[in-house]
C-alpha cells in the first residue's frame, strides 16, 4: 500500500479516518521518493517547519520506494500510451503511479480523478 502525498497530508492534519487505517495497515505501508520530495517541497515552501519531524519519522518507518529503472521504464511506456490517448496526468503522479504499477501496490491517494486515468492502476481512499 503505497500512500500518495495527499494521504500523508491528512494524517498529520489529524484526519481521523485516514490515522485508522494507517494504524490498521501499518506494517503494509510504504510510499515513494517522489512523495517524499512533494511533503519537503510542500513544507519548505509553507514554512511548515512544525512538520518536517513528523514527515521524517514517518519515512523511516515505512517501506521507501525509488523510482528506478523498471519505475522509469514503466513511466515512459505509460506516457507514450497517454500522450497517444490525449490523457494528460502531471508527471510526479505518473511517477507514482509508475511505481506503484512496477512493484504491484494499491495506491492510497484521495486524488481519485487523476489516478483514475492510469490503466490498470487500483486506487483507494481513505478520506472519509
Amino acid at each position: 500500500m503505497v500512500l500518495d502525498t495527499d494521504t500523508i497530508s491528512y494524517f498529520l492534519r489529524g484526519n481521523e479516518s485516514v490515522k485508522a487505517k494507517i494504524i490498521e495497515h501499518q506494517k503494509e505501508l510504504a510510499s515513494t521518493t517522489v512523495n517524499y520530495s512533494e511533503l519537503i517541497y510542500g513544507l519548505t515552501k509553507k514554512d511548515s517547519k512544525k512538520y518536517l519531524p513528523k514527515v521524517e519519522l514517518i519515512f523511516e518507518n515505512i517501506k521507501l520506494y525509488s523510482f528506478d529503472k523498471k519505475s522509469a521504464r514503466t513511466f515512459g511506456i505509460l506516457k507514450a500510451q497517454m500522450q497517444k490517448e490525449g490523457i494528460v496526468v502531471a508527471d510526479m503522479d505518473l511517477m507514482i503511479a509508475s511505481i506503484a504499477l512496477t512493484y504491484d501496490e494499491v495506491l492510497i491517494s484521495n486524488n481519485i480523478k487523476h489516478f483514475s486515468k492510469v490503466a490498470g492502476l487500483c486506487v483507494e481512499t481513505w478520506v472519509e
